[in-house]
């Protein structure tokens, strides 16, 4: 039997067509839409659905945990209750500035050489990520199957990880939590959450993601205004309720493997801890995974590189 997949951009308050929510640049061919506590302004061909309300008002008396950044995941609720009405199965949430996908892996030859492989796409590959991440829901005990970010991480060998997963991921609506809590961290919120109840999420590492930089682009719409004026207020919450797992500061340098030392960026600082990822067929998720690279991966062109060491005069 298909599963019946929903696909909802997190929007609200970014005004301006896909110059200003770039993820509207992707071809899906699954149902799809924006859900949104505020398109003013939302030039789109995509379906919006505006949080009605009756359930901001419910969410607001129930779960709002900040004055100030509460928006984001009463959207991620809502989506989850408009899946799950709908008869969906699946639930793709989307961040509204995703700029492209990307495969990249590592192999390690027999000859002792390693190969990284990278292809990115900005319009039609996301449609093999959301097939590849719900293979995984469909193959293992997880609630919650995500990407890792391009910026932060390098291609390697790693597969299949329990990790913290943000911005791209997918959630099994059978077993998942009906709420996203926290003030500016709500995914990492409901990773911890979904441990309580002994649901792992997991991180399907060769799929990844790009999002618009905050200090690179000067982005200040969305949540991203809010970010900048809580500052280190913005963990407070995550501090509070789960203190033995995260903690907040700030760097000298972002996550981003290629940043430099050019001014104070607010980083995250988490635990890493497994409730175990029961696997019921990896077959069917490694075949899963080859018709994706079969289908994607470009052929690697051999080069040679000669490098000439001239002796000073």
């Amino acid at each position: 039997m298909t599963p019946k997949i929903l696909v909802v951009e997190i929007s609200g308050k970014r005004p301006g067509d896909v110059k200003a929510r770039p993820t509207e640049n992707f071809k899906i061919k699954y149902d799809h839409l924006i859900i949104s506590n505020n398109s003013d302004g939302y030039l789109t061909d995509w379906k919006i659905v505006n949080v009605p309300e009756d359930y901001v008002e419910w969410y607001k008396a129930k779960h709002k945990a900040s004055e100030t950044a509460w928006y984001a995941p009463m959207n991620r609720s809502y989506a989850i209750k408009y899946a799950r009405e709908r008869g969906y199965d699946y639930l793709i949430q989307l961040d509204d500035n995703i700029q492209y996908v990307e495969i990249g892996y590592m192999i390690k030859g027999k000859d002792g050489i390693t190969k990284r492989y990278r292809v990115h796409d900005k319009e039609y590959m996301i449609n093999d990520f959301i097939e590849m991440l719900v293979c995984v829901l469909e193959n293992t005990n997880a609630g919650m199957s995500g990407c890792a970010l391009c910026g932060t991480s390098v291609p390697s060998e790693a597969f299949l990880r329990e990790r913290y997963c943000y911005s791209l991921f997918a959630l099994k609506l059978s077993v998942c939590p009906d709420v996203f809590h926290g003030d500016f961290e709500d995914d990492i919120e409901y990773r911890l959450k979904l441990a309580e109840k002994g649901i792992p999420a997991v991180m399907v590492c060769p799929l990844r993601y790009s999002k618009t930089g905050q200090k690179s682009a000067k982005d200040e719409t969305g949540n991203r205004a809010a970010y900048t004026a809580a500052g280190l207020k913005r963990g407070e919450h995550m501090r509070k309720l789960h203190g033995d797992l995260y903690k907040c500061g700030y760097s000298d340098k972002t996550a981003s493997v290629s940043s430099k030392a050019d001014g104070k960026y607010f980083r995250h600082r988490l635990k890493t801890f497994k409730i175990g990822i029961m696997v019921k067929d990896m077959d069917v998720i490694k075949s899963k995974f080859k018709e994706i690279l079969e289908k994607n991966a470009k052929p690697l062109q051999e080069k040679a590189i000669i490098k000439v060491k001239r002796k000073k005069a």
